[in-house]
């Protein structure tokens, strides 16, 4: 592919640079191929199986099966939870260890004492056998717990009221909620995963071929021919960033498209979340995301262009992704109110700002124009670093 000379324009000498890199890219089809697949599916896929992890753990905790030691000390209890749908299952002789090994969630044993206690007016006594530290016993765990509270609530309404006694004695306090979640801002998971992985795509979906086309092609000699054309530097810069831009572009709408794909096929439903991501939510990620779009693979270049070599490039770039995709998970467990300043900072602004837009709230123009500014002027800063870079005699023997 030929350079134009200097009497072309400046557009057509990006333009060529530009096209030069992406022929390159697509030459290496087992890097893209896996480029690809996994902006396609790796979030997608992830949060589908979290979708039916969530949903199968709803089921089980549904459809519970309860083994009782000693049904017959507490036959109104076991009434009341068969009147809940709960199965009664007879224990079997080493229950403990099958807990242990996961066969068994929980076993409920009532005391052989427990007539006596209730006709002497006290409490009754039962166990719940179980242990906590099996993750998917836990749906089962709080089940039952929760069936327990609701039985002891119901007999000591009944007890009351025998002695003539209104319930409203035992609960002074009437507590009505009022939820102001919207049906999108319900999945809080959900909402993670999403915002978290349109971020990912972004940050990370040009970084490979962003080192590979300085770093990489100064160590195949290919860098130098291009430095000896009639290329400006800065044109030169452009046209790789305009190469790599492409495809972070691409692999950002590879992963939005996957996710607006499967979600039409998860249960949502079945886990509470009538969430809905559809074309408006689309085109206000990549809103939202463009600035991050321009600006990750220009610093990336700016690694590659001064590291000495491929390797220290590479480590260059794996620690700023390590930051950025830091920044959204540290955000999520904060204890308070993000500050206002935090949605002029890069990702962490375009973090918040996907937050609102899964939660159904209005993407608020302000607050978009801030989070555009930063990055325009960092990526600017980048380009031009980049350029000057180009334009000294050490460029291929890499900068200190």
């Amino acid at each position: 592919m030929s350079i134009p000379n200097r009497s072309d324009s400046a557009c057509s000498r990006m333009g060529v640079i530009a096209l030069k890199e992406i022929v390159d890219l697509l030459r290496d089809r087992r890097t893209m191929i896996v480029t690809v697949i996994t902006a396609m599916a790796a979030g997608p896929v992830l949060m589908l199986l979290v979708i039916n992890l969530i949903a199968g753990q709803a089921n089980k905790a549904r459809d519970l099966r309860l083994p009782i030691i000693g049904a017959t000390h507490a036959p109104a209890l076991v009434a009341f939870l068969q009147r809940q749908q709960v199965a009664i299952l007879e224990p079997p002789a080493d229950f403990e260890s099958k807990i242990k090994s996961g066969d068994l969630d929980v076993v409920l044993e009532i005391d052989a004492a427990f007539a006596d206690r209730v006709a002497k007016g006290e409490p009754g006594v039962i166990h719940l056998i179980y242990d906590r530290s099996r993750d998917r016993a836990l749906p089962s765990i709080y089940e039952l717990e929760k069936l327990l509270r609701a039985y002891n609530r119901e007999w000591g309404s009944g007890r009351l009221l025998l002695r003539g006694i209104g319930e409203a004695v035992a609960n002074p306090i009437a507590i009505e909620v009022r939820d102001l979640s919207t049906p999108q801002s319900s999945g809080a998971l959900v909402l993670f995963l999403i915002a978290y992985y349109g971020l990912f795509a972004a940050v990370m979906g040009g970084m490979a071929a962003a080192v590979d086309t300085i770093a990489g092609e100064r160590e195949r000699t290919s860098l130098e021919p291009l430095l000896t054309t009639s290329v400006r530097p800065l044109e030169l810069a452009a046209g790789k960033l305009a190469s790599v831009v492409v495809l972070n572009a691409c692999t950002v709408t590879l992963t939005l498209t996957g996710f607006y794909l499967i979600l039409g096929f998860a249960p949502l439903p079945a886990v509470g979340i009538p969430f809905l991501f559809g074309l408006s939510e689309l085109v206000k990620f990549f809103l939202v995301l463009a600035p991050l779009i321009l600006l990750m693979p220009t610093v990336f270049l700016y690694l590659g262009a001064r590291a000495r070599s491929y390797k220290e490039a590479q480590s260059n770039v794996a620690l700023l992704f390590f930051v950025a995709s830091l920044a959204p998970i540290v955000q999520m467990f904060l204890q308070k109110k993000e500050p206002a300043w935090l949605s002029w900072v890069p990702v962490s602004g375009q973090y918040g700002l996907l937050s609102r837009v899964l939660r159904g709230e209005a993407l608020p123009i302000a607050e978009l124009l801030q989070s555009y500014a930063i990055p325009a002027m960092l990526t600017l800063v980048a380009l031009v670093s980049v350029a000057r870079l180009f334009a000294r005699e050490s460029a291929l023997a890499a900068n200190p």
